[in-house]
């Protein structure tokens, strides 16, 4: 145990100051809180008028969906920018000479950024909840087992951004700009992760599609849970499938990394 720890020091140090760091930006998270709100209410406006009160359990589901995406949005969005700035700066050399798996390292102090970041917005979300009308409130979770499971997929969800974030910065060490990937990344995540319009929403063909592509594994697996109590079969599904994304983007992410640091030209100087 001891040396297990020993081995996991650097990787939980980083996770820690990196959380730290998150704390740091309270106006930011403010800001933060206030954007969230209003775009929340202005989602659930719409949807109230699209439904205008043919199934009134539909809306409470998706008023629901909305609001767990805006808590989460600082989860999904993240940009911590400093493995950028050592690449394009040449810092990153002294990152290089650290006796560390540099690819865990930098996961693990996405991870933290991530959690922390999601938790100083979806806090005082709670709070903004009881002073909504009860119609505009987010629904309690379908039972204990549901809230349970919907934590631990939140979890999940969190390291399946953070192995994504990883291919992204692979990419970045290759062509030097950020910008083009991310850009590309983020539109797609934002369509097939839930945060533009509820995958539940999407046609019953495609439910199947949308259910188990790798960006609604960050979030629209967790909302469903959360909703929705699954039976331990499939709830093993679920759960089974965003691990086994995290492996394939894990093991995709690695082999981009030893790729990129075996042939690492460093700028500045």
């Amino acid at each position: 145990m001891r040396q297990l720890m020993t081995k996991w020091r650097p990787y939980l140090t980083v996770f820690r100051l990196r959380a730290l760091q998150e704390t740091q930006y309270r106006a930011a998270a403010l800001g933060g809180l206030v954007t969230q709100v209003f775009f929340g209410l202005v989602y659930i406006f719409l949807y109230t008028a699209l439904y205008a009160g043919s199934d009134p359990q539909a809306l409470r589901d998706t008023i629901t969906y909305v609001w767990i995406q805006q808590m989460f949005f600082r989860m999904m969005f993240s940009n911590d920018g400093e493995l950028t700035n050592l690449i394009m700066s040449g810092g990153v050399a002294y990152m290089l000479v650290r006796p560390i798996d540099q690819h865990r390292f930098w996961v693990c102090r996405e991870v933290g950024g991530r959690l922390v970041g999601a938790g100083m917005r979806m806090l005082p979300m709670l709070l903004v909840q009881l002073l909504l009308p009860v119609e505009l409130r987010i629904s309690l979770p379908d039972s204990p087992v549901a809230l349970l499971q919907f934590v631990l997929s939140v979890g999940l969800g969190v390291l399946c951004l953070c192995e994504l974030t990883s291919i992204i910065d692979a990419i970045n060490m290759k062509t030097l700009d950020r910008r083009g990937i991310s850009a590309i990344l983020n539109l797609t995540m934002l369509t097939f992760s839930g945060n533009v319009i509820p995958l539940t929403l999407f046609p019953d063909g495609l439910q199947t599609l949308v259910r188990y592509q790798p960006f609604a594994q960050a979030l629209d697996a967790s909302i469903r849970m959360y909703q929705h109590a699954a039976a331990l079969p499939e709830w093993a599904l679920n759960v089974g499938v965003q691990i086994a994304w995290i492996l394939i983007l894990r093991a995709i992410g690695r082999a981009m990394w030893a790729r990129q640091l075996n042939n690492m030209i460093v700028q500045g100087g």
